[in-house]
């Protein structure tokens, strides 16, 4: 029963994750919002809500940032920074493949364990999935737009990792969330002469931001000790599968072989690394 809880709530964080996508896709695509945008929107809405559910359950001590809490705030405020300006570099498909190719290494590197052969199987097999969605779609892409995904992926691994490693994981993020709102007045000066608002953005930036940006990531902070780091890398990579499906579904794309055969390459690597954990 523990298990397919833990598998319930991994596909609602991986849904969510999804969303986040999507919408970011649609904010910049639309220039409802552009990326530096997106970024604050995202952020300061999160830090708020997480504030208010604390202030709801008489938390709110524990909000106020720690010592402890600087590497926290480093890794997901470089993810967040990164991700903000990467994406402008590198193509989606090239980019969406470095990025969690640098997830997983950074969560099967830093966990601390050592994984089975199988789990590193499972690994690069979801990997390889990920690989044929990008395959033929790098055109356009830069060694910038490279080293900026994988700095985005090896800080969202590192932050997920730290998470890993902490009780309180609402706490967690609000800390982690507070600590780069801090820091989003800097975004918002350096791109001040590109700054791109508008109302209907900033209402999905913001819904992003306080439903499936916060309250995924505390969510995602729960179900990570019941998952191998490998593992919690590896699941990671059904995202860009789900995001493609989503944008088929909800924004007219192509349905391709390349999506089929990707799915199921990550399918059978996840089968395979979360079978793989001793």
């Amino acid at each position: 029963m523990r298990r397919a809880s833990t598998l319930s709530l991994v596909l609602l964080v991986l849904a969510c994750f999804a969303a986040n996508s999507l919408i970011t896709r649609l904010l910049v695509s639309r220039q409802l919002l552009d990326p530096a945008a997106v970024t604050i929107a995202r952020f300061a809405s999160g830090a708020a809500m997480l504030a208010a559910i604390l202030a709801g359950r008489g938390r709110s001590r524990e909000m106020a940032p720690r010592a402890g809490d600087i590497p926290l705030v480093l890794a997901l405020g470089g993810y967040a920074l990164a991700i903000a300006y990467g994406y402008r570099f590198i193509t989606a498909a090239a980019g969406t493949f470095v990025f969690y190719a640098l997830v997983v290494l950074t969560m099967t590197l830093g966990g601390g364990s050592r994984p089975s052969g199988r789990a590193v199987l499972g690994a690069l097999t979801a990997l390889a999935g990920v690989g044929v969605l990008a395959f033929g779609n790098v055109r356009g892409s830069t060694p910038l737009g490279v080293a900026l995904l994988a700095l985005t992926g090896a800080t969202w691994g590192a932050y997920s990792l730290l998470l890993r490693r902490r009780g309180a994981p609402l706490a967690a993020n609000a800390r982690g969330f507070l600590g780069v709102a801090l820091l989003l007045p800097v975004l918002a000066w350096v791109a001040r002469d590109t700054l791109v608002w508008s109302a209907t953005g900033l209402a999905l930036g913001v819904f992003m931001g306080a439903v499936t940006t916060a309250l995924s990531y505390a969510l995602w902070a729960r179900v990570l000790p019941e998952l191998s780091p490998i593992a919690a890398g590896t699941v990671q990579l059904f995202v860009p599968v789900l995001t493609a499906s989503g944008g088929v579904a909800l924004l007219g794309e192509t349905l391709s072989w390349q999506l089929a055969m990707s799915g199921a390459l990550v399918l059978a690597g996840m089968w395979l690394t979360v079978r793989g954990r001793a």
